[in-house]
């Protein structure tokens, strides 16, 4: 997954529509007395970015082990304040939620046994895209009886989407994802979406590669691409999958190369936040076409 710098696990309110948003939520009403807010727990690093961004706090009961994660997880810093599980069943059990939220490659056995014993589970599928992402807050909102909230957030979205989006032109420059082991991101992921929705053409799709895929590293000096964004090491030791993006081959290349370029877990998983992704590759976007025009 695309790696980057660490930002604030809360986003800037300082833009008119994130603005808007704030105030919507505030002003939205209060559940009604009597009309207790369900208490959840979820179970995956991606559903634990949608319960921070729309869940009144008092409703968290638990959220994953990965949520820690700045790698894997935008909300990191407010997901430290609260509870973890490593998403088995008996933590379910003891803590009893209301509902559990979980993602399609979470636990299965332990999604199937809560849901033969009764428990409330509601699934969500891994966003492969930035279109979807409205969809799954408002539906999140509506499980968390934060239907308000969710509209406005998801409002925000879409208008900052709509005036970001800059759709790749013909002569658009080049760019690949290149990761750990050689493992491109082709067409259907949420991260080439991302490069498209900021004016990149994602040149491993354009080859034909779908999902996660190796690429060789021939492939790539072959193909030079205007711009190849490089993973950054995991913490923790230097590893012979790293090795793949410090190959002399690549650093040969004329191609900008890049690592840190979205903010820290933006696009990781699907979610409001990853307009924070969209902005940054389009700021760097525009920067090359500045240069170029200036012959830098």
């Amino acid at each position: 997954m695309a790696r980057a710098v660490d930002r604030s696990s809360l986003r800037p309110v300082g833009r008119p529509a994130r603005l808007a948003a704030l105030l919507l939520a505030l002003l939205a009403p209060p559940a009604a007395a009597g009309e207790a807010l369900p208490r959840v727990m979820s179970l995956n690093v991606c559903t634990d970015q949608l319960v921070l961004e729309l869940a009144d706090p008092a409703q968290i009961l638990s959220l994953s082990t990965l949520a820690d994660d700045p790698d894997l997880s935008f909300h990191s810093a407010a997901a430290a304040a609260y509870a973890k599980n490593r998403g088995l069943a008996e933590e379910v059990f003891l803590v009893r939620p209301d509902v559990v939220v979980t993602g399609t490659y979470s636990l299965h056995n332990t999604t199937q046994l809560l849901e033969h014993v009764g428990t409330k589970v509601e699934t969500f599928d891994y966003a492969q895209t930035l279109d979807s992402v409205s969809g799954a807050v408002r539906r999140m909102g509506k499980i968390l009886g934060r239907e308000a909230r969710a509209d406005a957030v998801a409002s925000a979205y879409e208008a900052e989407l709509a005036a970001l989006s800059s759709p790749p032109a013909a002569d658009a420059p080049t760019a690949i994802i290149y990761e750990q082991n050689g493992v491109v991101l082709g067409s259907g992921t949420l991260a080439d979406s991302v490069l498209k929705a900021a004016g990149f053409r994602n040149l491993v799709a354009e080859r034909g590669y779908a999902g996660m895929a190796p690429y060789p590293l021939e492939l790539l000096v072959r193909d030079r691409p205007d711009l190849v964004l490089l993973g950054s090491p995991y913490p923790g030791g230097p590893s012979l999958a790293d090795q793949f993006v410090e190959h002399p081959a690549i650093a040969s290349l004329k191609s900008l190369r890049r690592k840190g370029i979205a903010p820290r877990g933006s696009w990781a998983c699907a979610g409001p936040f990853t307009i924070e992704a969209v902005r940054a590759l389009k700021a760097l976007r525009e920067e090359m076409a500045a240069a170029k025009g200036t012959g830098g």
